[in-house]
C-alpha cells in the first residue's frame, strides 16, 4: 500500500495518494476508512448514482457516519427507504 502524503490541515484530511506511477487517486480519510464497517443490506444489485449536497449536509451526514460507525452509504439507504416508505400515494399529494 502507497503511504498517504501529509497533508497541510492533518493525515485526516488527505484526499489523494500518489501511486508507483505518480497517479493521484481520490481516497478516504484514513480514520473513516479503519472505522466504518460496510454491512450488507441487500442481496439485490447496486446502482451508482451521485447526488449533490450541501457542503454543510453532507458534512452532517458524514459525522453521524463516523459516530455510529456505518458507512454514509448505509445511512442514505434507509434514509431514502424511510422517506419513500411515509411517503402518501401520488392521488393524495397536493398539486
Amino acid at each position: 500500500m502507497v503511504p498517504v502524503p501529509e497533508h497541510p490541515f492533518g493525515p485526516d484530511r488527505a484526499k489523494a495518494r500518489v501511486s508507483a506511477r505518480g497517479i493521484h487517486r481520490s481516497v478516504a480519510p484514513r480514520r473513516y476508512v479503519d472505522r466504518v464497517a460496510r454491512p450488507r443490506i441487500s442481496d439485490e444489485p447496486r446502482v451508482t448514482t451521485a447526488v449533490r449536497l450541501p457542503e454543510s449536509l453532507h458534512d452532517r451526514l458524514r459525522d453521524c457516519a463516523l459516530e455510529r460507525d456505518v458507512s454514509v452509504n448505509l445511512l442514505v439507504t434507509r434514509a431514502v427507504e424511510a422517506y419513500l416508505d411515509q411517503l402518501p400515494p401520488v392521488g393524495e399529494v397536493a398539486p
